[in-house]
């Protein structure tokens, strides 16, 4: 007889009245035969989110908290989850028919991964889908097909290809873990890639199996109300990855530099936006050399060199995400 496995899925809602039912539905609707255990923790919602979430009925656990935010969210349903394999699904996002009929049989195969992702498809209002990893949309045969990775940072690093939602993790190394880090309001999930990175090996499945969709939340909510205490908590890179560095191995090291280079770029970015200039341009010339090669990271690494280039700089990415249309 078949033993049906059984997967949690920890979903934090916030205001998420809009598009939860679209997210609940994505996750009833899996292809293949598994036991659902759907945890969905309200944090502190003040639309009708609770009343929605009625029609589910017995179908889903349903825990509440005051706002803490999505970490603590998440980590009241990592304590509450029993399954032997575990997601985060976050409101306004779904998953395609086939995201656990392929992430499941993968970990119960490859007995040494502590998680698996998948590709993505972000959906950005007048903007055309973003594909991650990018190499998805070519025909590159290195990926058709499912993979240990042998370097989960360097292929971060890379191709930026791991985002909540993505990613179907065993629950006995989440619990180990400790969880998300509840101080961080920002980047709070990369944090938690790059340390569960730290307890085994990643695989990744090469198919578009998650797709994040919240541009109508964002519209309703305003691009800037959404992130202003997001941008305002952002860390500095140090406290980041405090509990991450000394369990990097001396191998790992300079792609996990690279890592963090791109969550560098983040949180100056944030900084800057949350009007932390001067410690915005500290960062900067400290970890500006690993930010990723692109056209931002590029003025901000020579903009950075002089202040008077670096003030104008700030005040030209505050006038743009001011004037940001979603």
């Amino acid at each position: 007889m078949t033993i049906l496995q059984t997967v949690s899925i920890i979903m934090p809602n916030y205001n998420g009245a809009l598009l939860i039912e679209r997210c609940i539905d994505s996750v009833f609707n899996q292809e293949g035969n598994f036991n659902l255990e759907v945890i969905v923790i309200d944090d502190g919602s003040t639309d009708n989110s609770l009343e929605v979430l009625e029609d589910y009925n017995n179908e889903i656990i349903i825990l509440k908290q005051a706002n803490q935010g999505p970490a603590a969210a998440r980590n009241k349903g990592i304590e509450k989850a029993t399954g032997k394999y575990l997601a985060f699904l976050d409101a306004d996002d779904y998953w395609e028919p086939s995201f656990l009929q392929e992430t499941v049989p993968f970990l119960e195969k490859e007995m040494n991964a502590v998680a698996v992702s998948v590709g993505q498809n972000h959906k950005i209002i007048g903007n055309p889908d973003f594909i991650s990893p990018h190499f998805l949309v070519s025909n590159l045969a290195k990926y058709k097909v499912a993979i240990l990775l042998k370097n989960f940072y360097s292929f971060w690093a890379k191709h930026n290809h791991v985002c909540t939602g993505s990613v179907l993790m065993r629950t006995a190394i989440v619990k180990e873990t400790g969880g998300q880090r509840t101080e961080l309001r920002i980047t709070e999930d990369l944090e938690f890639w790059a340390y569960l990175a730290t307890f085994g090996n990643w695989g990744f499945i090469p198919k578009i199996l998650f797709v994040s969709d919240g541009g109508l939340v964002t519209k309703e909510t305003g691009w800037l109300e959404k992130n202003k205490k997001r941008w305002a908590s952002a860390p500095t890179v140090e406290q980041w990855e405090s509990r991450i560095a000394n369990r990097v191995s001396k191998e790992l090291l300079e792609s996990f530099n690279k890592v963090k280079g791109r969550i560098s770029k983040n949180l100056v970015y944030s900084m800057i936006l949350s009007n932390r200039i001067d410690l915005a341009r500290v960062l900067t010339l400290k970890h500006g050399k690993d930010f990723p090669l692109n056209k931002v990271s590029t003025f901000m690494n020579l903009a950075s060199k002089k202040i008077y280039l670096w003030n104008l700089f700030s005040i030209l990415i505050i006038f743009r995400e001011k004037h940001r249309k979603i």
